[in-house]
């Protein structure tokens, strides 16, 4: 490409950008140029073509700066600017036929804010984990549904970019080992494929395959203009584009894992499943972060090329195999765990849980937040009907969570011996271990917690002392057959240790 006609105008349009600022930054990948200057950068597709990206002719060039300007605007409107010209001189003209090439500008970040520069120096913390988990939720939400009569998220589409990595992976390996990782990734692909099939069909049925970001990872993420912005949506692939909300989320879960981000991995999963009620996503959800793996472990490989330092070939090498381990993780069947809490409002229920997300990657499901959702009337939501239509919810959850290998923790009060006996049931018909925690604590601390949460605010909890009053009248104690299923713990010590204990 040393001779294309886009090389001599790059030079000029780069002599043009240095002439008023001397500081210009000149980057480049294997598909685009970047021009960093002042407040913005300019962004420039090589006319390359590797298949499943063609950016070859001037026209696809233009429309595919169109399309990147119109779906990133869908989650950065605020960084996408305009997509403009350059004429024969290498100046910026407005988009038009009489360009030479065409640009995209964006107004400039500083690069120490990007996501995963930001986790590496200081880690994610709790309100960016929810913040990013709100924008993605609230995106997934408002995204286009793909027409039923597409091939997007098929179970056909779904495995093709899997059996495809699989393929490219294997001429590119050198050893023996490497190729037994490949073979245990194969066998373990497709079995876990094979598994959620029909969950594939039916999360297309119901409107799941959508118009995504398809590229969602921690460095096309950044802290801008006071909130998380996502950019560099996929725009040159509509295959990478078009796939199920829950394939969107895995990339960046999976990234998270990679990083060793254990807690806000965890964390992204359950306030996104929370905020958006996909609770249908979780069969699906470790077969596509076992995907993303094996996608970024191809990459490892393509970026291998002839005269590489050694120190940079073996890390290179040291990814692969690192991605591999990680994808045949998720590829490989878990085994699911059914947890209830058991305690009046004020007790620490939410607290226990919570440590059950974070210590044991458990996936919390709150009564409050499905009865909310369910019932948007409050005169409605507290009734005899509501609550029983809010636990066969949970119930639902839990099964198929619990039953597709997740632990689960059900967030309620579970003040009812009858209640508890469903969920014990349900625990012995998908054959699950199960586990009560009941929450001890005194009436007078009881008040003490409820207070200080309602003066606090913030919490999706509605409770307040009438219905804390009512809630002890309610209480059945335990009964026999319930005490080897049983773990009590004190409201008024930390959880984390007495779980640890506790639960070994």
């Amino acid at each position: 490409m040393a001779d294309h006609p886009q090389d001599r105008l790059i030079e000029r349009f780069k002599e043009n950008l240095a002439a008023t600022d001397p500081s210009l930054e000149h980057l480049q990948t294997h598909i685009s140029h970047v021009f960093l200057t002042g407040s913005w950068a300019y962004k420039v597709k090589k006319p390359m073509n590797f298949g499943f990206l063609d950016f070859s002719s001037l026209d696809r060039r233009r429309h595919f700066c169109e399309e990147e300007l119109r779906l990133n605007a869908r989650l950065a409107p605020d960084l996408y600017d305009a997509v403009l010209g350059i004429d024969a001189e290498g100046k910026l003209i407005e988009a038009s036929d009489a360009a030479e090439e065409f640009v995209i500008r964006m107004r400039r970040f500083d690069q120490a804010d990007r996501l995963d520069h930001l986790a590496r120096r200081r880690g994610l913390d709790d309100k960016l984990v929810d913040r990013i988990a709100d924008r993605v939720a609230a995106f997934h939400a408002r995204a286009e549904a793909a027409p039923a009569q597409t091939h997007f998220g098929t179970p056909e589409a779904v495995w093709a970019p899997m059996q495809q990595n699989l393929e490219q992976i294997g001429p590119l390996l050198e050893t023996e080992a490497d190729r037994e990782r490949l073979a245990e990734m194969e066998r373990l692909s497709r079995a876990a494929f094979e598994a959620i099939r029909p969950i594939i069909e039916r999360r297309k049925r119901d409107g799941h395959v959508r118009e995504c970001h398809g590229d969602m990872h921690l460095a096309n993420m950044a802290w801008f203009d006071g909130d998380v912005t996502i950019f560099d949506g996929i725009e040159f692939n509509d295959e990478f584009r078009w796939t199920d909300t829950a394939n969107d989320l895995a990339f960046a879960l999976m990234d998270l894992h990679k990083r060793r981000l254990i807690a806000p991995a965890r964390q992204l999963l359950n306030r996104y499943l929370e905020v958006s009620g996909d609770y249908d996503a979780l069969p699906t959800l470790r077969y596509y972060q076992g995907y993303r793996a094996a996608v970024r472990a191809k990459i490892s490989l393509l970026s291998l090329r002839d005269g590489m330092p050694d120190a940079e070939r073996a890390a290179a090498w040291a990814d692969f195999r690192e991605y591999v381990d990680l994808a045949n993780t998720f590829f490989t069947p878990s085994e699911g765990r059914l947890f209830i809490t058991m305690g009046v409002s004020g007790s620490g229920k939410s607290l226990v849980s919570r440590e059950l997300v974070i210590a044991r990657g458990a996936v919390r499901v709150r009564s409050d937040a499905e009865r909310q959702r369910m019932f948007t009337d409050p005169a409605e939501r507290y009734t005899p009907m509501a609550s029983d239509r809010t636990y066969q919810r949970l119930a639902e959850i839990a099964r198929l969570g619990a039953g597709t290998g997740w632990p689960m923790a059900i967030d309620a009060t579970f003040l009812e011996r009858e209640r508890r006996r469903d969920f014990e049931s349900l625990a012995e018909e998908i054959g699950v271990p199960y586990t009560i925690l009941f929450i001890e604590c005194d009436n007078e601390q009881l008040l003490e917690y409820l207070r200080e949460r309602r003066a606090q605010g913030g919490d999706i909890s509605e409770a307040d002392e009438q219905v804390l009053q009512h809630q002890l009248q309610k209480l059945e104690s335990l009964g026999p057959d319930e005490a080897r299923h049983c773990v009590r713990l004190k409201c008024d010590t930390p959880f984390g240790p007495q779980l640890a204990e506790r639960l070994g």
